[in-house]
């Protein structure tokens, strides 16, 4: 491709360029390709991102064997959805192997963690320049955040509660320097995006993501993080032991044993040379046959007589083989077509005693359905009924689930919160204090018959009522609100509460920032 001889300047590929930056993205053009029926995309596409995606499904699940079947997995998905990848606003690369990391985080991490940085490996990551770039900037980080990140990036992250929020912002940190984020210094919505770009953030801080990002200038702090992940892909490159275009490139199009690919057309005709499945059917089904399976054996029977062409076996004889080699009456020759074929003793196996029991059927059927069926239809009726009861509760029970873990989720990233363990021997207890609301949970606890569990605040010495608890069969509990206290405190109370507005002396669990050292 030469250059405009006006300008000097190289003419501008629209594939070749992403539509927020005026950047190459060949993995995208590829995917384009590929998308189009080009088979040497395709095989180009497994041959560089091969290793890539192979590598970090190695350091993920910890088994060569495993990795190899999830890499095939990933890049067949990758070549169907070429076209959805190419018009998505990540990268090329980036699209691939965000894929690629959230369907191997999704086995569950087993397995030790590798370390990025080795030094027997440094030699080995000098040959792409974003790989030098990478090390650089892990090289950097003090060792507990490098240790953090390469396990981050491998797929593991334990974390819960306050460690996790702190972690989460060193994550996005590290992944600000690979790839500036960009956008308002938020860093809710940074710690956020990096978790999601690494495939670790759970459901409730999935939803809050999508909750930040609604607009241009935040989203592009998502994108970039996806990138960036993308980027730490490239330490964890290990090739596949073996070669995984013929797996891959399977369904995409035909691969010959020397290592060319065949067009679609030629591997249709490769396939025409093996045997044909056979058919069969009677009068009612009748035989569907390819051109080269045709039977010709006379024309379907119809009212008032056979054609002439007809040929009458008699019973139990085999079709004739002259009537077997031709075609059907009328048919073109060279017909592409199925051909429907019947066989002249079909019509006679339709014998009186068959069409009287039809005739037996059809009335029964006009007399109306048994005493036998209609319970049968009742029952199913009334078991459909509770199917739908049943499932609208476990509808419910999701949607408060998930509206009571989000609560949770936001009270926790809030400005501020307070993490406060509680003191109890009766099950652990857990809140986070925020201005904007409290959220409760309990596991293991046990109830009282006759008696039910009320949370109490008290702030500047004034104590008031939250609610009553609702005790699940577990022994578990969740609770949200949008009132804030200094401290909370659990009390045991005749139901439906104490009316009388002050809690009873059977304090069951203390929730107080001051006694828990927060």
């Amino acid at each position: 491709m030469g250059s405009d001889i006006r300008t000097g300047e190289m003419p501008a590929i629209p594939e070749d360029t992403i539509d927020l930056g005026e950047r190459l993205d060949p993995t995208r053009t590829l995917l384009r390709r590929a998308a189009g029926g080009d088979q040497r995309a395709a095989a180009a596409l497994v041959d560089v991102l091969g290793p890539r995606i192979h590598g970090l499904s190695v350091h993920v699940t910890g088994s060569s064997a495993r990795a190899e079947k999830l890499a095939v997995t990933v890049l067949r998905s990758c070549l169907r959805e070429a076209g959805d990848l190419a018009a998505s606003g990540l990268p090329g690369e980036a699209a691939v192997l965000d894929r690629a990391r959230r369907a191997a985080v999704a086995t569950n991490p087993s397995g030790d963690v590798r370390s990025l940085v080795a030094p027997d490996l440094v030699n080995d990551r000098t040959r792409d320049r974003r790989e030098v770039e990478v090390l650089r900037v892990l090289l950097e980080l003090p060792p507990a955040h490098r240790a953090l990140v390469e396990s981050a990036a491998q797929g593991r992250f334990s974390y819960t509660g306050q460690p996790r929020q702190q972690n989460a912002v060193i994550l996005s940190q590290a992944l600000d320097q690979l790839v500036p984020f960009g956008g308002p210094p938020d860093v809710e919505t940074r710690a956020l995006a990096a978790l999601d770009a690494l495939a670790l953030a759970e459901e409730g801080e999935r939803l809050r993501l999508r909750e930040l990002t609604r607009y241009p200038e935040t989203a592009g702090i998502h994108r970039h993080a996806i990138e960036a992940a993308a980027r730490l892909a490239l330490l964890t490159t290990v090739p596949p032991s073996r070669d995984l275009r013929l797996a891959v490139l399977e369904g995409f199009g035909a691969v010959r044993t020397d290592g060319a690919r065949s067009s679609p057309l030629s591997a249709r005709h490769a396939g025409a040379a093996e045997p044909e499945p056979s058919y069969r059917g009677d009068y009612a089904t009748p035989v569907l046959g390819t051109d080269s399976q045709r039977r010709m054996v006379g024309p379907p029977a119809m009212a008032g007589g056979r054609h002439s062409s007809a040929v009458e076996p008699q019973d139990g004889s085999s079709m004739a083989a002259s009537s077997e080699a031709a075609l059907p009456t009328g048919a073109p020759e060279g017909a592409s077509s199925p051909a429907f074929s019947f066989r002249a003793t079909d019509e006679k196996q339709r014998s009186r005693r068959d069409r009287r029991r039809e005739k037996r059927r059809a009335a029964q059927g006009r007399r109306g359905v048994p005493w036998f069926s209609r319970t049968v239809a009742a029952a199913a009726v009334a078991a459909l009924l509770v199917l739908g009861y049943l499932l609208s509760d476990v509808h419910h029970q999701l949607e408060e689930s998930e509206r009571l873990a989000s609560a949770w989720a936001n009270h926790t990233m809030t400005a501020g919160a307070q993490l406060v363990p509680g003191v109890s021997d009766n099950g652990t207890w857990r809140a986070v204090i925020t201005e904007d609301g409290i959220s409760l949970r309990a596991e293991g606890v046990v109830g009282w018959e006759d008696e039910v569990l009320e949370l109490w605040g008290e702030t500047d010495g004034v104590q008031r009522s939250l609610g009553v608890l609702d005790l699940a069969d577990d022994g578990s509990i969740r609770f949200t609100t949008e009132e804030s206290d200094e401290r909370l405190f659990v009390t045991r109370e005749m139901p439906p509460g104490n009316e009388s507005g002050t809690p009873s002396e059977r304090v069951v669990a203390s929730l107080d920032p001051a006694v828990s050292g927060v």
